[in-house]
This record gives C-alpha cells, structure tokens and sequence, in this order.
C-alpha cells in the first residue's frame, strides 16, 4: 500500500483533506476525487427505555465519487529508448499508434533517452506535435535511462493537471542503464501517483528491471510490441473509478449503542466499552453516490459525540491511498420528563395535641430534576406550601396528611396519604420562687429561711392539672405530692440548688421541668488581722490587730459568735459593738442580744480585740499561730465558720533594715507598729550611724552589727523615701527624684 503527500500545482493534497476536514459540514474532500458527507437525524434523542419517541439517532455517511465525464484525462509522457541495443524504428511505430489511441482530451509528452537523456515534447495536447518529434529521433550510443525517468517524472509534477491520471510509458529494453538508478525513481514515481507503464523493446530485455518499475509504481508491463499492447496500455489509463479499496472505520464511544444499518457493518466490540464499525467498498465510479446508515441508541442523558478517531482511507484515481479523520457530530440525549414520587416522614410519630409535628419531604424525581413545590393538606383543615412545615393539631384524633409535589419541568406526581394518630394533650410544668410572705418573686433562697415553691404557672389545655410531684435536691426521686400548686421548703446549705417538678392530668399525662438557682448565706462573716508588718508577720511582745466584720442577709435573731484564742497570747477587747463579751485564756465569746436585719442600718457589725504575744521569741526562726471561730444563728438555725485571715507569724529575727525602720527614738526600743510603711525617718538613720560608729548590735536581730554597706543602704533608703521591703530605686530614679542637692530636680 502506497501513501503520498505529492503536490498538485503547488498545493500538498495532505493539507487540502485537513483544510476540508475543518469545515463544520462534516464533508471529506479527497482532491477532487471522493467527497465524503456524514450527517445525524434527528439530533437529539431520549434515552433508551424512557419510553418516548425518538431513541435512535441514524447517522448517514454518504461517499460521492467526483462528477464529471466518464473517465479522467491521461496526461502521459513517453519515454523512448533510442541507444544502440534499442530497435528505434519499432518504437516510433508503436508511440504512433498509441498517441492516436489517446483522447482529445489526453496531453502527450515526449523524452528520448541514448547517452543522455532529452525533453523533446513537454505535456501538450498537440499530438501530431509529438508524433513529428518522434518521427525525428535518431539512435545513440548508451542508455540513460533513470535519467530519463527522472525528466519524465519532473514534467508531470510540475506541469500535469490535478484531475488528470499520470503517467509514464517507458518503451525501452532495459540494458545498459547510465546515470541515476532506475529504480529509485520508480519508487518516486509510485509514491507521487504516476503509473510507470514499461514496454518491451527489443528480444533482449531486463524483464526484471521492467516488471519492478511497473510494480512498484503501480502500472503494467508489455513484454513485447503485439498488436494487442497498445489496447492493453489504452485501458490500463482509461480510469472510470473516483475511488476504490474505501474503507470507513468508525470508532463509537461507549455512551452510544450500534442497533444496525444498511449495510451491516463488521462490529468489534473493544475492552473500554467502545465499538469500532467497518464497512468496505470495493470501487466508486465517477458521479457514483455509496450511501452507509448506522442507527445508534443511548442509555444515558448528555452530548455525545458520533465519532473517537473515525477514519475514511481509500485509494484514489491515481492510485495513491489516502486517509483522513471522520469529523464527530454530537448527538444530544434527554431523559423525557417523569413525574416525581410524593413521599413524606413526620415527627414524632404519635404526637400529641399541641405538640409541634415536624413534617419533611422525601419525595424524589426520577430524572434527577429538583422538586419546587408542595402542595400540604394536614387533614384538619389547613395546607402548607413549603419543603418542611410544622404543624400542631388542636385536638386529639386520627388525620390523614396528604401531599402533592411537582419537579422544575411542572411534572405532577400522583397525590400520597398517610394517617396520623394525635394523642391527648400534656401538660405544661411550670413554676417559679416566691417570698412566702409578700409572694414577691424571687431568683434565689436564703440558707435554712423558707420559699414559696409555686406551680400555679403549670397548665393542662384539655383539663387541669390533678398532682404536683417535688422532687428538691434534683435525685430524680419525688419527695413531696400535693394536690396543690405550692409548696413551702427550706434549703439548709449555701450552693446551687436543682428542683424539679412533674405535673399530672386527670388524663394521667405528665410533664416535668427543672429549675436550678442558688442557695446563698443569711450572712457573711470576714476576720482582717493587722500585724504591721507584711505577710502578716510580727515579733516577740508586740501587739496584733483583729477585726471581725459581720453582714446580715436576713434577720436572724441569737446571733453568736467565738474565737479560740493562741496559747500564751493576751487579749484585750477593743470595740464589742453592743455584744456582750466573755472570755478565758483560750476562747473569747459574743452574744448579740438585738436582732441583725438585712438591707436595714441594722444589718452589719464589728468586733475589734487586740493579741499580744508572749515576750520570749520562739525557739524556730518562724513561729505560725491560727486564729479559728465561728458564728452560729438560732433563727434560722445555722452555723459558719469566720472566713478571711487566720494566720500569724512571729518571727525570732528582724533583718538590719527593718528593724531600724521600726526603731522608737524615744522610747529607745523596737515598735513594730512604726516600720507599717518600712520607711527609715531622719532619727532612725542617725541611731543606725551610732551603731556603726560604736559597733553596737542592731535590737530584735541575731546580734548583727552594722557595716559600711549596710549603712550606706540604709542612708540610700532614707534619701529616696523607699521602703525597706522594696529594692532600692535605680540610679536614674534616684537622680530625678532627688535632683542635685536633695531636692526633686526639675521636671522630675
């Protein structure tokens, strides 16, 4: 088999199928010898199965062979063997008779080959021209024939017509070749469209060399110059078929389905799902007009194209197979619009009267087209429209629900039912606190002190509410039932508080609910110790400040309160704030013979006591001492402890610094309450210095004495005013805050 992609009149015939293939009308040129049209009707179609009409898609391909007279123009070059072996005068005979064969619309050429190679006639439809000219050749020595092929070839690519078969009649005896190779130019020859046709010229031929160049170029050989040979050459020329050897290969995607054609195609079906269809013809005359019809079906909904890689291959006038892509039409497949199935599920599934019903739509569309609309009749007189209604039913009873639903296309479905069971009504469980003597709502109780439990707020739409069932410290388990709405309880610890309450019908339906809020203290009671020094901390001998604050919530009457006292310590009343006081060496007691009333002028007390140490310091460097008490109350009935500071902390030592901030001048003695604020006065820096002078030890410390140092921290301390609980002030801080001589400098 033979391709080409030969020029004609300068236009490569490769490029003349693609720019024809290109066209959108789906018609395949083959250079002026095959028309291929492939056409679809209808299409669009439905999916197979739907049930609606069509569901076949035909797809036409019509193969057209050129119109025009009945056969091509030959345009032929002879060339003639004119060397010494040649038998030239029989070779002039036998070119006449065959250029008289030729049609008027036949173009002639002549080239004579000796020891070189010469184009005597070029193409022309003047044949008495060529016959002169032949008539005119004189023999020579050697034979160039490849040379003269190669001319003859030339001649006819330059210069042949598109339209006309080419060819080349070689009348020569094949010896003693000069010059190119014969047979490279019989493959040019072939390749390009032109038919080399060999006759043998003399008793002694190269048969071989001869029968290769017909061979290969798909012409004929005449072994000698009978009386039949230039018929046969005659008819060899006389081309009637557009095309022959046409084969269409069409390669279907998987989405379309072959169901037959006229004529039947060769079916193979490939492993992708793909089907690949062939038909064959043999020969299409000129004007002949092949029709192929393939009818396909889909099973699915798309664009689907007709064609993957199709191809129309065939072999035209010349001889020369070509092959070019089947451009794909696209067939639309619809699915024809069903109607949606109406189904809908309800929750809960035996609700109550009142209850809300929540109602959701599952109904589904076969063609996968979204439902629009809903059509609702809850079956008590009232419809709804939208995708997920809610509903509540007045009334106990058995209703049929129905709904009707339609997809974006207006497709109806058939209306679906189904029956719904309302139950009776429960009740609603609802209460709230109570002051129980001025019924004033409240949103927490007082420890021990009684609220008012009211459910008057519970309701029971059919009905009343027969029971109320407490249940007060959030267990689960019931602890009280009345037939009454309210009831009255008292909760003897501070936290929070869960109650709950369930509600009976006559009906016995129930309902519960649950509120959780806080229990809080009648009182509060806080203890602050004030020792002068931080954390707390005080020395052997000096005296602690204690403070008792108390807050009234609520009245309470018997109000008492006790202090267990450290052992050794001495106590002194302070302030006893109408409390009468009683006291032992470990305890000290108050009663308050008034009562405390909350958010009145009479609600809060204080109590203030001094603690003094014992004057020998404690065996440890530290020695830590607990004040604990209680406050306790007859009505309501309730005991607490006394929150806020209970630890204090003798120290042995006091370091350097702070001993001299709380050194009395004028008593000559360590008074802690003078270093509250650890900063060092003018005369305590002046007794640090004497200490440094004489080397005396500082009092309350480990017998330290004060160095250079030590000193000059203590001055520093006094200049800047800081505390000796705190760091000394940076160099810069200290600069700004004192200036030059010992005073704010400026902008400080």
């Amino acid at each position: 088999m033979r391709t080409t992609t030969s020029t004609a009149r300068g236009k490569p015939l490769a490029v003349l199928l693609f720019l024809a293939l290109a066209c959108t009308s789906g018609v395949v040129w083959g250079e002026g010898s095959l028309q291929v049209e492939q056409s679809l009707s209808p299409t669009t179609i439905n999916v197979v199965g739907a049930g609606a009409l069509p569901d076949t898609a035909v797809v036409n391909i019509t193969l057209r062979g050129e119109t025009g007279p009945s056969r091509y123009p030959v345009d032929c070059v002879l060339v003639i063997d004119t060397s010494a072996s040649a038998q030239l005068g029989e070779a002039k005979a036998f070119a006449f008779d065959l250029i008289s064969r030729l049609d008027s619309t036949d173009r002639v050429g002549v080239i004579a080959f000796g020891t070189t190679a010469e184009l005597v006639v070029p193409l022309t439809p003047d044949k008495m021209e060529a016959k002169v000219a032949i008539g005119d050749l004189t023999s020579a020595n050697k034979s160039a024939l490849g040379s003269a092929l190669q001319l003859a070839r030339q001649e006819l690519q330059r210069y042949g017509r598109p339209g006309a078969v080419l060819s080349i009649v070689l009348i020569a005896d094949g010896q003693n070749n000069v010059g190119p190779a014969p047979t490279i130019e019989g493959m040019v020859a072939g390749e390009t469209g032109i038919r080399i046709v060999t006759v043998g010229l003399s008793p002694i031929l190269n048969l071989s060399l001869l029968s290769g160049l017909a061979e290969q170029s798909g012409g004929v050989l005449v072994k000698d110059l009978s009386s039949d040979a230039v018929e046969i050459i005659a008819r060899h020329l006389e081309t009637t078929a557009s095309a022959s050897d046409v084969v269409v290969t069409k390669h279907v995607p998987a989405a379309l389905r072959y169901v037959g054609g006229l004529p039947a195609a060769q079916v193979r079906a490939e492993r992708d799902g793909s089907t690949t269809l062939t038909w064959r013809v043999a020969q299409i005359a000129l004007g002949q007009i092949v029709r192929i019809e393939a009818r396909f079906d889909a099973a699915a909904k798309g664009n689907v194209p007709t064609d993957d890689l199709s191809t129309v291959s065939y072999r035209d006038f010349r001889g020369v197979v070509r092959e070019a892509p089947l451009s794909p039409l696209v067939v639309a497949v619809t699915m024809p619009n069903r109607v949606p199935v109406a189904a809908f599920s309800f929750d809960p599934v035996a609700p109550r009267a009142t209850e809300s019903v929540a109602f959701r739509d599952q109904s589904r569309d076969v063609d996968d087209d979204p439902i629009v609309s809903w059509a609702w009749d809850f079956g008590d007189g009232t419809t709804s429209a939208v995708a997920r209604p809610e509903h509540r039913y007045a009334t106990a009873g058995t209703y049929t629900v129905s709904l009707r639903v339609a997809d974006r296309l207006g497709a109806q479905s058939e209306t679906t039912a189904r029956t719904l069971v309302v139950g009776d009504a429960v009740p609603a469980a609802s209460f709230v606190l109570r002051e129980p003597g001025t019924l004033r709502a409240v949103d927490a109780a007082l420890i021990g002190v009684d609220v008012l439990l009211d459910g008057g707020g519970s309701s029971d739409l059919e009905g009343k509410i027969a029971s109320y069932a407490w249940d007060l410290n959030g267990d689960g388990v019931t602890d009280q039932t009345t037939t009454k709405s309210t009831l009255t309880a008292a909760f003897p610890a501070a936290g929070e508080v869960t109650v709950g309450l369930t509600v009976f019908d006559e009906a016995g339906n129930s309902a519960s609910t649950t509120r959780t809020f806080s229990v809080v203290t009648n009182l509060t009671v806080e203890r602050t110790i004030t020792t002068y020094l931080p954390n707390d901390e005080t020395i052997a001998g000096a005296v602690v400040q204690v403070s008792i604050v108390i807050s009234a919530n609520a009245s309470l009457d018997g109000l008492a309160l006790s202090e267990t006292l450290p052992s050794g310590w001495t106590f002194r009343s302070v302030e006893t704030d109408g409390a009468i006081l009683k006291t032992s060496a470990t305890f000290a007691e108050w009663v308050f013979s008034e009562r405390l009333t909350g958010g009145t002028e009479n609600a809060k007390r204080e109590i203030r006591y001094e603690l003094t140490s014992p004057a020998t310091p404690p065996s440890e460097e530290r020695q830590f001492e607990t004040l604990r008490g209680s406050i306790l109350s007859s009505s309501p009935r309730l005991t607490l402890p006394i929150a806020g500071e209970d630890k204090i902390t003798v120290l042995k030592y006091l370091s350097v610094p702070v001993a001299i901030s709380c050194w009395d001048a004028k008593a000559g003695a360590v008074d802690v309450r003078l270093g509250v604020n650890g900063t060092i006065s003018f005369d305590q820096v002046q007794y640090a210095a004497s200490l440094w002078v004489s080397g005396g030890v500082v009092p309350r410390t480990n017998n330290v004495t004060i160095g250079l140092a030590t000193l000059s921290d203590l001055i520093a301390y006094w200049l800047t005013g800081s505390s000796v609980y705190d760091p000394l002030p940076s160099e810069r801080t200290r600069v700004c805050r004192l200036g030059g001589g010992g005073r704010p400098a400026a902008g400080c």
